[in-house]
């Protein structure tokens, strides 16, 4: 069976790496690890691409559950970021179990704006899809601070070509201690 990919691409050494099936297995999503040294302390790293149906919550639910066990299994006391497609805006009920240890990189940088409105979409609505905001970094709260969070790619090149039918997060997080 086919599973979709995910990537972690980094110039930093990886030290372990790893690769969990989400369920429901015929949904065919995974989460993926690596742990790397960053400024001299380990980090964790994880990506996933969770259901895409919106009517999909209780199934986004229970891969954020997988997730949250996979890091629980892998993180050995180190501080953690999970970014990726979640297919869902931050503020959905599903997502509420990261709360606890995790917050929306975007959410925070941009403290007083509905970040969940369409000026904040990662889709892009120029490819048909609906202005939704549904790529997130969750970063481990009591590890970091966000700097900055912002979007990219939301214009086509002089050739009106796309980079993706997806604009870009990016995001820059300081380590709190």
């Amino acid at each position: 069976a086919h599973r979709y990919g995910n990537a972690i691409l980094t110039r930093h050494a990886i030290g372990a790496s790893d690769v969990v099936k989400l369920q429901p297995l015929d949904d065919y999503r995974v989460a993926g690890w690596v742990r790397i040294e960053f400024n001299g302390r380990p980090l964790n790293v994880y990506v996933t691409h969770l259901h895409y149906k919106p009517e999909g919550g209780a199934i986004r639910a229970r891969q954020i559950a997988d997730v949250l066990a996979f890091i629980d299994r892998t993180g050995e006391q180190a501080p953690a970021i999970i970014g990726g497609d979640f297919n869902t805006g931050d503020g959905a009920p599903e997502l509420a179990a990261l709360s606890p240890r995790f917050s929306s990189a975007y959410r925070a940088a941009h403290p007083d704006q509905d970040v969940d409105a369409p000026a904040h979409t990662t889709l892009n609505p120029h490819m048909g899809h609906p202005a939704q905001r549904i790529d997130h970094v969750f970063f481990q709260t009591d590890a970091f601070r966000v700097d900055e969070a912002r979007i990219l790619f939301e214009r086509a090149d002089a050739d009106g070509t796309w980079a993706s039918d997806h604009f870009g997060l990016f995001v820059r997080l300081r380590p709190k201690r």
